[in-house]
């Protein structure tokens, strides 16, 4: 069940905020009434301590019901101890938004989290929405409220990133990233703890702002799934991409994460399918972060076509090209007419391609670059269109040639009909010097260096495609069984799924070898034999499993074998016979309970695919048949399904829906299921049937 969706204007947007806690021997409250007064926050500053007197030059009340004037918004700077009485402040003086800076709740272990706990209790009662714990708070770039109770740089003017991020030291590092290469913030918001308020809170509230176009999020855990879901479906339907960097990947990430904001990091895998599954762009660092978002914001819905690239550098273009490889990104040939076109345009020397290398004439002949980028910019292949180039950074680097060559682009850039950008071949910095020119000119630029700039693109085309994919697709509603129903052996798990229209091997139960010999007649070629009983779960491990069985005597010999390995005290009912397949893909469905995110399926194909390589692709459920196909393809064995060796190609469209609906059967099983297993899963061409299944039940 997804939270109450939360309005948060007062507190992104407050005509007035008070400062409590406030004092002159703190770097804290003085940063943050500079951040106020300094950088004009055109609201009103009221100054709160309990001794009153004069704080940072002004006259300080001595509670926010002294202040006697309406709050929207409260800075509490207090010491954990007097959080209480300082919430019961904030209820008596009618202020209902607060951000918490003070630190020793969650973070600190148990005795914290239960302090926190309290404390979201007790804001609940007194009707206040609390930013925090442990946070340094935010600011509103389009409204200019920095709330931030530290330094921090950025960018000259607004712009339309949102940045929300677990770690208020990681905002300012954007921040000033930000700030370097002049992209626009619209928001930063430091979650800290999240007692209250959470990340989806904020991602929620941000969405509906005409002024945000990408979200960048920072998360070290995601505290209630159905709700950043929720969240995350409704940043899709409205092309607002949220651009994640989540760490959780190590167990020393783990614990840096509970002792620096109380979050529990949950499984990196789920959450990367989770990505995957909602169409949000996961990258691995703080420049990809904020790149990418700026990428998307300039290009928008890309359509399904490919990339043009245009420099004057052979080196790039291969650089290019490489990358555009890893990121599969489309780079299509150009078509005999752009070519023609090109031929006519380009030094004798010069080839037509895609990426286009200009040549070396164009140091002589600058308007090369206009002509390319004119050319391939009409093209019907291609949806998007780079040039790589740098703006100087300097006076003595605007030479004659870099602002002629660099008029020629924007011209060529700004007639083309497909988003375009001009990408620095290295990271660059945007100076006085290269913002005038960018400015003056009128250069789309991205000065994110080849390699950051062409997984920004990636990501673009990338989360596009995922748009179209989810773009009116509502979610889907799982359903939960009879609570009666709770499958334990293999025998009653794999009939459930029967049920569920999940193909099974056929299987028969023998209480002797007499009847088990006439089930493998009945059944005619190899069967396999396996032991009965819900008291044994892992049936290879104690030798009771025999394949490829062939002729009476065999059977029944298998038949003793197995009842004897039985360990004492188990419960037998005696052994199933099954059909021996063979000459099939075997694949492994696994259904677990993830602490966050609640019934999770896992695909993988079997053997060492799974064991070793640890190759599997992970969605919480439920997921549809589409989704699953998505999933084998993300396998690195995917190729296996396609048919090798003889082996027929897998009917992917028959496999996905049975997997669908043993994830289905698991979800229908209700919160008490701990795993089901179908391990394996065989498939052979467009036969697919669960030859073992294993269902686990939480004690």
């Amino acid at each position: 069940m997804t939270n109450p969706r939360r309005d948060l204007t007062a507190m992104l947007r407050p005509r007035s905020i008070a400062l409590v806690g406030a004092t002159d021997r703190s770097r804290w409250s003085q940063n943050t009434f500079d951040n106020l007064i300094n950088r004009k926050y055109p609201g009103e500053v009221y100054l709160v301590s309990r001794r009153g007197g004069t704080v940072h030059g002004r006259s300080a009340a001595t509670s926010c019901v002294a202040v006697g004037a309406p709050i929207d918004l409260a800075l509490l700077m207090v010491p954990m101890a007097a959080v209480d009485e300082a919430l019961a402040d904030l209820a008596a003086a009618d202020v209902h938004n607060a951000v918490i800076l003070t630190s020793g709740f969650a973070e600190t272990g148990h005795e914290g989290a239960d302090h926190q706990a309290r404390l979201a209790a007790l804001a609940r009662q007194h009707g206040v929405s609390l930013l925090g714990p442990n946070c340094l708070g935010f600011v509103n770039f389009i409204d200019n409220v920095p709330l931030w109770t530290g330094g921090f740089r950025a960018p000259s003017k607004p712009g339309s990133i949102a940045v929300v991020t677990q770690s208020g030291a990681n905002g300012s590092f954007i921040s000033s990233l930000a700030a370097q290469h002049e992209i626009g913030l619209s928001h930063m918001v430091s979650t800290g703890n999240e007692a209250d308020l959470d990340c989806a809170d904020f991602i929620d509230h941000l969405i509906d702002l005409s002024e945000v176009r990408a979200i960048a999020l920072f998360a070290e855990t995601i505290r209630h799934a159905p709700s950043f879901a929720a969240a995350a479906r409704r940043a899709i339907a409205a092309a607002k991409p949220i651009v994640v960097l989540k760490i959780g990947l190590s167990e020393v990430t783990a614990r840096s994460a509970q002792a620096h904001t109380g979050a529990l990091v949950g499984d990196d895998r789920v959450f990367d399918g989770v990505c995957r599954q909602l169409g949000m762009v996961r990258v691995e660092s703080i420049e990809d972060l904020l790149y990418t978002a700026d990428v998307i914001c300039r290009t928008g819905v890309l359509q399904p076509r490919g990339l043009a690239v245009v420099s004057i550098s052979g080196g790039a273009c291969e650089v290019v090209a490489d990358r555009a490889q890893v990121l599969n990104v489309p780079m299509p040939e150009l078509s005999a007419a752009a070519s023609a076109e090109l031929r006519a345009a380009l030094p004798s020397f010069g080839t037509p391609h895609n990426p286009l290398d200009i040549t070396g004439g164009a140091v002589l002949q600058p308007d090369l670059f206009e002509q390319g980028l004119r050319i391939l910019g009409q093209q019907p292949e291609f949806s998007a269109l780079a040039c790589l180039f740098d703006v100087p950074v300097t006076e003595e680097l605007a030479t004659a040639f870099s602002l002629t060559a660099l008029r020629h682009i924007a011209t060529g850039l700004n007639a083309a009909q497909m988003p375009a950008v001009m990408i620095s071949h290295t990271i660059k910095p945007v100076t006085e010097v290269s913002a005038r020119i960018i400015e003056e000119i009128g250069i789309p630029y991205v000065s994110a260096g080849l390699h950051h700039g062409m997984n920004a693109l990636g990501h673009a085309f990338w989360w596009a495609e995922q748009y179209r994919r989810l773009s009116g697709v509502s979610a889907s509603i799982a359903t939960i069984a009879d609570a009666s129903e709770r499958p334990r052996s293999e025998r009653a798990t794999l009939e459930y799924l029967a049920r569920c229209s999940v193909p099974v091997v056929p299987t028969r139960l023998a209480r002797d070898a007499s009847e088990a010999v006439t089930a493998a007649r009945a059944i005619g070629g190899r069967v396999v034999l396996k032991i009965a009983s819900d008291d044994i779960a892992h049936k290879s491990d104690i030798g009771g499993v025999s394949l490829n069985l062939e002729g009476e005597a065999a059977v029944a010999d298998a038949f003793g074998q197995i009842m004897a390995v039985a360990p004492a005290g188990a419960r037998v009912d005696g052994v199933l016979v099954a059909p021996m397949r063979s000459s099939g893909l075997e694949l492994f469905v696994g259904c677990t309970r993830d602490a966050q995110w609640g019934h999770v399926i896992a695909v993988g194909l079997g053997g060492v695919w799974v064991e070793v390589l640890q190759d599997v692709s992970l969605r919480p459920l439920p997921v549809d048949a589409a989704e699953v196909r998505r999933m084998l393809g993300e396998l690195r064995g995917a190729k296996l399904l396609q048919g090798v060796r003889g082996m027929p190609a897998a009917d992917l469209d028959a496999l996905a829906g049975v997997i669908a609906r043993i994830g289905d059967a698991a979800v229908a099983l209700g919160p008490d299921l701990e795993a089901l297993e179908v391990n394996p899963l065989w498939v052979r061409g467009a036969g697919v049937e669960a030859l073992d299944a294993l269902a686990v039940w939480r004690k």
